[in-house]
């Protein structure tokens, strides 16, 4: 059996209401809900799916390998099933992890939301590592703080975890003691994290015992009690040293972006995975149908020390080589190139003015390598969300080799959706090295025009033909009626 770790989902009771990777510390209250998506990545045989949920302490809180309706939990061959927990009336509240189990390759995303303070996010799931890098974190900017939930992954051996925080100035260590696979976490809005006064910087987490550990990360804007202007949430999992390379790929950057639903704009932030200074050079391009018209600019020669990060925000002037600005409106792509070691990165989009100015956020992380094949194991075309408004997925593909690559995207509906059978496909997706396709759920995106139906949720397979060609994705959900939205990496199959 294959084994697969999800970045924790961890749980904490608020008020008896089942509450899911909240940071303890900084929400007043709430209700947070959590869902499972698991695709599978086999063409031809189905899944049987076990998720084993963990209590703080390590122990095994519920078994669940069957869906709430209690049929078997089983995804079709490159198909995909929800875990909405609070279906489950057998778990209780309270906070939890879980580690993923299938007898076939999988694919996983989580989603959390919180729709009375108007908080969401998705994030990928993750297997174990001994090192984990965590390029933004915050104290005292602009309400934004962080939590950084750790899970040791071991079947036996105790992890003395430490969270060496830097932001180039201040340096400071915090300590975990966590049981095999016991929960914890470092959140920077409690008490002890005051000494880092106003903080941009990074984390770095590892344990004395070399034991693998799993990170997932909120980063949270709260600025008052329910659901008021300003509330947003942006979640990561950690990143490995499998994450990390000397050219990672960023498939969506925004600068100003604006529409019916706000203004989009977009911060990067890059970290030195290396034991030494690296030079790294981000160049910027826009898409082929950004209102900017063909663009591309470049930052380059700078400096990051070992274990190090560096912050690019696009709204800001004079980031680029000369004094130049990204123009605004700007809608693209980006890729970080280092010499003298590896980085890794992450984005955070903000949109403040959406959902008349209460605003959403979401992020996703870069990726070193891509591949001829993604995993997208959620996505909606205008599925109704309970109180109100719907979810909207878009998909942003990029091809990151430097062959063309043509792309399809087959489509599947999940089997609790209505019409269950049906699929779709988009083929015949011809795209240079460097250029990226939005393809937006709610238009005409599939083969002779046709469209993803009405109500429908379920996942993707992306696949390129030619030999050698590598792509990457994004996946956003927005849900402007509940005043949240959400994103995750695709993931190489």
């Amino acid at each position: 059996m294959k084994r697969y770790l999800l970045a924790k989902l961890c749980i904490i009771v608020l008020l008896a209401i089942l509450v899911m990777t909240v940071p303890a510390g900084a929400l007043p209250g709430g209700t947070w809900n959590t869902g499972i998506k698991v695709q599978n990545l086999s063409s031809t045989e189905p899944a049987t799916i076990v998720v084993t949920l963990f209590n703080v302490d390590g122990s095994i809180a519920y078994t669940l390998d069957k869906t709430a309706a209690g049929d078997p939990l089983r995804a079709p061959a490159g198909g995909s099933v929800e875990l909405y927990l609070p279906n489950y009336s057998n778990v209780a509240a309270g906070r939890y992890s879980a580690i993923i189990s299938a007898d076939q390759p999988i694919g996983v995303i989580a989603t959390q939301t919180d729709y009375d303070y108007g908080l969401a996010d998705s994030y990928n799931a993750m297997e174990g590592s001994p090192i984990i890098y965590v390029p933004y974190v915050y104290h005292g900017h602009n309400y934004w703080t962080t939590e950084i939930f750790v899970q040791n992954t071991s079947d036996s051996t105790t992890a003395h975890v430490y969270a060496t925080l830097s932001d180039g100035t201040k340096t400071r260590t915090y300590t975990l003691t966590l049981p095999p696979h016991g929960l914890g976490s470092f959140d920077t809005s409690q008490p002890e994290y005051e000494e880092l006064g106003w903080f941009i910087g990074a984390a770095i987490i590892t344990s004395t015992e070399n034991v693998p550990l799993a990170v997932m990360v909120n980063e949270t804007r709260v600025v008052g009690a329910g659901n008021v202007n300003g509330n947003v949430l942006v979640s990561f999992r950690g990143l490995t040293p499998a994450d990390a390379g000397n050219r990672v790929v960023l498939p969506s950057l925004y600068k100003e972006f604006s529409g019916v639903s706000g203004t989009w704009r977009s911060g990067i932030k890059i970290q030195n995975a290396s034991d030494s200074t690296v030079t790294v050079t981000v160049t910027l391009t826009a898409d082929p149908d950004s209102p900017t018209g063909p663009w591309t600019g470049r930052r380059s020669n700078l400096e990051i020390p070992a274990g190090g990060s560096v912050e690019l925000y696009l709204r800001n002037p004079g980031i680029l080589d000369g004094g130049a600005s990204v123009p605004n409106m700007f809608k693209g792509y980006g890729v970080i190139e280092s010499t003298g070691g590896n980085v890794v990165a992450t984005v955070i989009h903000t949109n403040y003015e959406a959902s008349g100015g209460k605003g959403v956020a979401v992020g996703y992380f870069g990726i070193a390598k891509g591949s001829s094949q993604l995993s997208i194991p959620s996505l909606y075309g205008r599925w109704p969300s309970p109180g109100g408004g719907q979810w909207i997925s878009g998909i942003k593909i990029q091809n990151v080799g430097t062959v063309n690559a043509t792309v399809t995207v087959n489509f599947k509906t999940d089997p609790d959706s209505p019409n269950p059978s049906w699929t779709g496909t988009r083929s015949g997706i011809v795209l240079g090295p460097g250029q990226a396709i939005e393809l937006y759920l709610a238009n005409p995106i599939l083969d002779g025009g046709g469209y993803v139906p009405s109500t429908w949720k379920g996942s993707a397979l992306v696949s390129c033909s030619e030999p050698g060609c590598e792509i990457a994705g994004t996946v956003i959900h927005t849900n402007y009626g509940r005043n949240v939205a959400n994103m995750y990496m695709a993931i190489a199959k």
